[in-house]
């Protein structure tokens, strides 16, 4: 692993479990009556956004630092295919007259790095079953963000389906605080925020 990413990748890593400890801690303040449940509520929701938010800028700073040539990796997995004269150059062929970049769903980072890496490496290294678990946490994210007529739309199509959640659980904060039938456990929040922590380092 390149060592520009690995210091990155462990930033990330550190910021998601920070995000992780505040969970924690507001869950033991709830269970002892000192926030209510709206507060909690908040809380979830304000986090996980927090935790897509950071794997996004994670994506953005692999994506140019790769393309500036900060982050090394063997010619065998990774080849650029565009060359500029500068930074600014550089930004201006990517953003292509936006104002940003777009990388969730993840299907834009796909198809951005296919245009600018050979074969889109290592972004499109990752599995199907990753990918289908960051397309629903896209999901989420959206459904918090835009509380949208579609946005909560397909929270409920994609994130809850056909799912045997109780009424207070079938709203994103509800969803992200439910624990999942089998396995540890653990809240989904816990789930798909380390999940962004695994794509992450998958990319690595």
């Amino acid at each position: 692993m390149p060592r520009y990413v690995q210091a990155e990748l462990g930033k990330l890593q550190r910021s998601l479990q920070r995000l992780d400890y505040t969970r924690d801690r507001m869950e033991r303040l709830f269970a002892a009556g000192q926030i209510k449940r709206i507060d909690l509520d908040t809380v979830y929701e304000a986090l996980f956004l927090r935790a897509v938010t950071s794997f996004e800028a994670f994506l953005e700073d692999l994506f140019l630092a790769i393309l500036a040539g900060r982050a090394r990796y063997s010619k065998q997995r990774v080849r650029i295919l565009i060359s500029a004269s500068s930074p600014d150059a550089l930004m201006q062929i990517l953003l292509q007259g936006n104002s940003f970049m777009n990388w969730l769903p993840f299907e834009s980072t796909e198809r951005r790095a296919r245009l600018y890496l050979k074969d889109g490496r290592p972004f499109t290294d990752l599995g199907d079953g990753d990918k289908s678990q960051l397309k629903t946490i896209s999901v989420i994210r959206n459904a918090i963000a835009h509380k949208s007529p579609f946005a909560l739309s397909q929270f409920q199509k994609i994130a809850i389906g056909s799912s045997p959640f109780l009424q207070n659980e079938r709203n994103p904060a509800g969803f992200l605080r439910s624990r999942i039938a089998s396995g540890p456990a653990q809240s989904r929040f816990e789930i798909h925020v380390g999940h962004l922590g695994r794509c992450a380092g998958l990319l690595c």
